[in-house]
Formats: C-alpha cells, structure tokens, sequence
C-alpha cells in the first residue's frame, strides 16, 4: 500500500470546491511509514467548519471528517469503537448525537467527496 496521502492534490480539490471559502492547513507530516494530514476548512456559510484528519499507514486509512460551528455537529470516522455498527469500524455521528452506520470506506477522495455533497445536503435542508 501506498502510505503517502497525496495532500497538494487533497488541498487542492477542497481549494477548487465552491462550497469551502478557505482552508488552513493545520499538520502535514509525511515520513517513510506514514503520513498525516490535517486541515479545517471554512465553509460557505461562514459560520461552519469542517475538520479533516487524515492518516495514512502500510495497512489503513484512519479519518474523521468534522463538521461544527462552535460546537461539533455531525462527524464520520474509522476509530474501532462501535462494533456493533454493520460498516464497523466505519461510522456516522449524526445531528442527534447517535452513532449509525456510514458508506465510508478509507477511501480518500470517494470519501471526501461524499462528505461535502453531504455537508451541503444537511445546509441546504436548514437541519442544522
């Protein structure tokens, strides 16, 4: 497996997004048997965020994808701790603060994509 994320091209399809207004990167570390990558991106509107930690080893992707405002609102990740979840260790922190399960797989760019259309869809609806 290949352990480099690929963040100039992760920064710059968020970049190339009209829904992200900036982005901050907060970590980038890349050495032989890992990378990591952090960033928060300021969304349209303003007053939301999205948090997105990446890291990548020999044998997985580990994520979370944070979507708040002052508070965290909804969240996917990988941690193991939902065993139960039918996608385990993939899951969905949704509006209600109850865990489900989530499409997600460790893939980088399907995920990603799949969060922001999603991330829209939550803005547009005024459920948040």
């Amino acid at each position: 497996m290949n352990n480099c994320i690929e963040s100039s091209k992760i920064i710059s399809h968020l970049r190339s997004s009209r829904f992200v207004s900036s982005l901050k990167i907060i970590t980038i570390d890349e050495v032989f048997s890992r990378s990591i990558l952090r960033l928060r991106c300021n969304l349209l509107p303003s007053s939301y965020h999205l948090d997105i930690r990446l890291i990548q080893t020999e044998n997985e992707t580990i994520y979370s994808y944070q979507l708040f405002t002052d508070h965290p609102l909804v969240r996917w990740d990988n941690a193991p701790h939902f065993p139960a979840i039918k996608t385990f260790p993939h899951h969905y922190h949704n509006l209600k603060r109850e865990v489900e399960a989530s499409p997600l797989k460790g893939l980088i760019f399907e995920d990603l994509n799949y969060v922001l259309e999603n991330i829209k869809n939550l803005l547009i609806s005024n459920e948040i």
